[in-house]
């Protein structure tokens, strides 16, 4: 696509449009760099204007940061002062008393900080791995990463004019799964988000709001389920010989009954899927035959599973494990 710019415009004066065979996504590329962007960004476009529409979302999420956070956290607003200079963001919470928070601009260092906020800003970045590289490096292991955006899928849905197709600005066209592939492959996990609409004109454009942690879920997860399981394999083994029946006989059991031997008289579950089923060579029962403690191991349903003991008239000695 070809575009007549004004004369020492910072723009393209073409951008070839491309769709990832990889992943779908939709991205421009030419004859143009990051420095050329960024020229553009801070002497000619202003990064914006602050209207009415944009100061509430701008306040919105400096009110999220001094709900949730001590005024000692550092904050960075990513690209996004207005025609005045200043950041929504960085002025509402100095105002509360956070004085670690600043603003960056376009080809600046981007400063240690702890929450990194960068609201409409992916999507004008040519470079976009050299910007995460530096988000990455500036955030502190534990931080927050906070990402406004368009939802480009949801525009194409309900948008009027094709903007995002002649935008020249919009270099990267995000949908939800966009954001998030890219996210991963920088160590960044979804902890939450939510869809909003901000007008333009007389249109509303479909948005994204993404709140993103560092940390692998996978590895966290392994970390969780070790420490766990060790912790009730070491009750188990507490209880030595002592004869008991052990209640329910879900996953979490099974692992557990193959870390440790117990002295179990009756194995029982009141599941239907367990009638005429043998476990450890006995046969599962709908309730004990003898006075000896219960060993209960379930997760999710243990309050329940209690009180249906109970209901039933079982009075043996239930034990949490």
């Amino acid at each position: 696509m070809g575009y007549k710019v004004p004369d020492g415009w910072p723009l393209p004066h073409s951008i070839g449009w491309y769709r990832c065979c990889m992943c779908g996504m939709l991205y421009g590329d030419g004859d143009f760099d990051q420095p050329m962007l960024n020229r553009y960004y801070l002497h000619y476009y202003g990064y914006g204007r602050n209207s009415t529409d944009v100061s509430e979302r701008l306040t919105s999420i400096a009110d999220y940061i001094i709900n949730k956070f001590a005024p000692t956290v550092r904050v960075v607003d990513f690209g996004g002062s207005g025609e005045d200079g200043k950041s929504i963001v960085c002025e509402r919470l100095k105002s509360q008393g956070y004085e670690n928070a600043h603003n960056v601009n376009a080809g600046e260092p981007v400063l240690a900080c702890d929450i990194l906020f960068a609201s409409h800003v992916l999507e004008h970045v040519y470079d976009v791995n050299d910007v995460m590289k530096k988000i990455t490096y500036a955030l502190a292991q534990d931080g927050l990463l906070i990402v406004d955006g368009p939802d480009s899928t949801g525009l194409i849905l309900k948008w009027k004019t094709p903007m995002l197709d002649f935008h020249a600005k919009h270099i990267d066209h995000f949908r939800f799964i966009d954001y998030l592939r890219l996210m991963e492959r920088y160590g960044f996990e979804l902890v939450d988000s939510t869809r909003y609409l901000e007008s333009r004109s007389s249109q509303t454009a479909s948005c994204l709001r993404m709140y993103f942690r560092r940390f692998c879920t996978a590895a966290a997860s392994i970390k969780h389920i070790e420490a766990n399981i060790a912790e009730r394999v070491e009750k188990l083994r507490s209880l030595g010989d002592l004869p008991v029946n052990v209640w329910g006989l879900a996953d979490v059991t099974w692992h557990l009954l193959s870390q440790v031997k117990l002295n179990v008289i009756n194995y029982i579950d009141n599941d239907p899927a367990f009638r005429g089923v043998n476990y450890d060579g006995k046969p599962v029962l709908e309730r004990p035959l003898n006075d000896e403690p219960i060993v209960i191991m379930a997760q999710g349903q243990r309050e329940k599973l209690i009180v249906n003991i109970r209901k039933m008239g079982v009075e043996n000695e239930i034990i949490e494990i």
